[in-house]
C-alpha cells in the first residue's frame, strides 16, 4: 500500500488533524484570524500553521486566540516568488512574526499589492466594469488587497456568476484587469525566512508546471542546496501521482513532508484535508524537532 494511503488509514482513527497552509482576512481568506482558530478547534485540528500571503499581520491575534486551546498554532507566511513560468509559492513555518526584517519585507509587499489592486480596478473601469477602490478595500476588511477581493466584488455586483468564472474572463494575463504582481526572488524569500528563524517549504509544487519528474528533481535539488527544508506533498491541487512524485523527491533529498488545505474559506476547502483526503498527521512526527 502506498505510504500516503497508510497515513490516511491511521489518521482516520486518531481524529487529530494537521494543516500547515491556511489563510485569513489578513490576506485573502474569509475568516478573521481569531475566527479561523475557533473554527479549527471545532473541526478537530490539533496543529495548524497560519500562512497569509506576504503578511504576518494575522499571526499575533491568532496566537492570542489559540492560547490555552487544544491547538498548536504555528506562525507562518507565504511568499509569491518571481518565476518565469507556472506559479511559485514559498511557505515559511515557525517564523518569528516580529522579526524586524520580515516585518519590513512584508509591509513593502503589502504596499505593492495595494497599489496593484488599484491599478486593476482602474483597468476594469476602462473596460466598462463599474467597481471602486473603496469596494475592494471594504472587501479586504483591513487585510492586504488582492485579486480575490476584486473577484468577490465582481461576483457580488453581477458581472460574473461565480468566483471561478472571474478568472476566465478577467484579472489574468491578457484579460481586462490584469496587472503583473511584484514578487521577491527565491533567494530573498529563503533568506528572510531563515533570518526570522523559520523553515522554508515549497508550496504545492505542481503549480510550478515543470516538464516532468526529472525537471522537478533538478529544481528541488537546487532549492535544497540553497536552504529549502520541506515540500508540501499533500496539497489540494495534487493528484495521487503528484503525491507519489513529491513524497519520493522529499525522501531522496532528505526534506520533510508538509501538507495543507490552502484554506481560504470560499473554495470548498476543508481544514486538515487535501483533494478530498485527510492530511496524514504523521508528518508532524518529523517536524516536532524543528517547529
Amino acid at each position: 500500500m502506498p505510504l500516503y494511503l497508510n497515513f490516511v488509514t491511521s489518521i482516520f482513527f486518531t481524529m487529530n488533524l494537521i494543516d500547515l497552509h491556511t489563510h485569513t482576512t489578513a490576506s485573502d481568506g474569509r475568516k478573521k484570524p481569531s475566527d479561523l482558530v475557533d473554527y479549527a478547534c471545532e473541526q478537530g485540528v490539533a496543529v495548524m500553521a497560519l500562512t497569509d500571503h506576504d503578511t504576518v499581520a494575522g499571526v499575533a491575534p491568532a496566537l492570542e486566540r489559540a492560547r490555552g486551546r487544544n491547538l498548536r498554532l504555528i506562525p507562518g507566511v507565504e511568499f509569491s516568488i518571481d518565476f518565469a513560468s507556472g506559479t511559485f509559492h514559498m511557505v515559511g513555518l515557525n517564523i518569528d512574526h516580529a522579526d524586524v526584517e520580515l516585518v519590513a519585507v512584508t509591509r513593502d509587499l503589502a504596499m505593492k499589492r495595494d497599489t496593484r489592486a488599484l491599478r486593476m480596478v482602474e483597468d476594469l473601469a476602462r473596460h466598462g466594469l463599474d467597481i471602486t477602490a473603496e469596494e475592494v478595500i471594504a472587501e479586504a476588511a483591513g487585510g492586504v488587497t488582492g485579486k480575490p477581493h476584486i473577484a468577490r466584488v465582481l461576483v457580488r455586483k453581477g458581472y460574473v456568476t461565480s468566483f471561478d468564472a472571474v478568472f476566465k474572463n478577467y484579472l489574468e494575463k491578457g484579460l481586462p484587469g490584469y496587472v503583473p504582481k511584484e514578487k521577491i526572488s527565491c533567494a530573498r524569500a529563503l533568506e528572510v525566512i531563515r533570518g526570522a528563524g523559520g523553515v522554508s517549504v515549497l508550496a504545492h509544487p505542481a503549480s510550478l508546471n515543470l516538464d516532468g519528474a526529472d525537471a522537478y528533481g533538478r529544481f528541488i535539488a537546487e532549492l535544497k542546496e540553497n536552504g529549502l527544508a520541506g515540500i508540501e506533498v499533500f496539497a489540494d491541487m495534487h493528484s495521487p501521482e503528484d503525491v507519489s512524485l513529491f513524497s519520493g523527491l522529499a525522501r531522496k533529498h532528505s526534506l520533510f513532508m508538509s501538507g495543507g488545505s490552502d484554506y481560504h474559506g470560499d473554495r470548498d476547502e476543508k481544514l486538515g484535508h487535501y483533494n478530498g483526503k485527510v492530511i496524514p498527521f504523521e508528518i508532524y512526527d518529523s517536524l516536532k524537532e524543528i517547529l
